[in-house]
């Protein structure tokens, strides 16, 4: 389980998601990634659902969402 803090598409709060995936080294699948229910903050109070991480060539990763705002 890991924690984002900052702005989703102009608001700003925290929520904790889960992610897994399985590796080769030069790739990823299997990709699990959910927001945990009840754990958003500020303006992410009530975010749920989905995504995923991508990484560039030089190890930055970015995180996609898939979400809704109650």
């Amino acid at each position: 389980m890991e924690s984002f803090k900052g702005t989703v598409n102009g608001v700003e709060g925290s929520f904790n998601f889960i992610h897994s995936a399985s590796t080769t080294g030069i790739d990823r699948a299997d990709e699990f990634f959910c927001i945990v229910g009840g754990s958003g903050t500020d303006g992410l109070k009530g975010i749920s659902g989905s995504g995923g991480i991508t990484i560039d060539t030089d190890g930055t990763h970015h995180i996609w969402l898939n979400y809704h705002l109650e």
